[in-house]
């Protein structure tokens, strides 16, 4: 089984036509960037413990290319989920929510 990490909601807003952007920083772990590709899923928990699993639907990158070498540097990544998988019970994912992997 592979290691488990956990990362930080720093950010999240919606990307109109693609869904809701995760700006997601380490906090436990190591991730492997394989961990993060779309497809993969991870366990989001709110603040008051509730929590759902999401697929990743694409990374999110403002310059360069996804790589282990920038995951392990920057200890950040963007990450775009479905819309609607960022809504729980009536709350939207922000900032201070966590993610939990590999799902």
């Amino acid at each position: 089984m592979a290691d488990t990490f956990e990362l930080r909601v720093s950010d999240s807003l919606v990307v109109p036509l693609r869904g809701q952007l995760l700006r997601l920083r380490v906090t436990r772990g190591s991730p492997k960037a394989a961990d993060l590709a779309p497809g993969k899923r991870l366990r989001i928990r709110a603040p008051n413990g509730r929590d759902r699993v999401v697929e990743i639907l694409a990374q999110s990158l403002t310059a360069g290319k996804f790589t282990q070498q920038r995951l392990d540097k920057t200890k950040e990544v963007d990450l775009i989920i479905a819309e609607q998988d960022a809504k729980f019970d009536g709350d939207t994912i922000d900032i201070g929510w966590t993610a939990n992997g590999p799902e």
